[in-house]
């Protein structure tokens, strides 16, 4: 029997990752009255900038590409960004 074979799409992921590591905004260090900006809890791309205090249309949780692959069964939904970062040493912040 033959081992099956590996989701090209966890590569992609993987990739997604490393290109998002030290990208995201620090929202509690910006100035009061700015944007917010919002990240996909998978693999950290930035999925929405929305005015502070802004309430009637929540952002969404996933990037659109990591939602189709939670559906699809090929990320778990407890797979997070900030535990990959953990493991691999990473910040999602840029380096001051």
């Amino acid at each position: 029997m033959s081992a099956q074979a590996k989701d090209p799409r966890l590569d992609l992921l993987e990739a997604r990752r490393e290109h998002n590591a030290g990208t995201q905004v620090e929202n509690d260090r910006l100035p009061a009255g700015s944007s917010m900006y919002y990240y996909c809890t998978t693999c950290g791309a930035h999925v929405a900038t929305k005015p502070e205090g802004w309430w009637q249309d929540p952002p969404p949780k996933h990037c659109a590409t990591c939602k189709d692959d939670i559906q699809d069964g090929v990320i778990a939904r407890d797979d997070s960004y900030d535990d990959w970062l953990k493991e691999h040493g990473r910040s999602k912040y840029a380096e001051r």
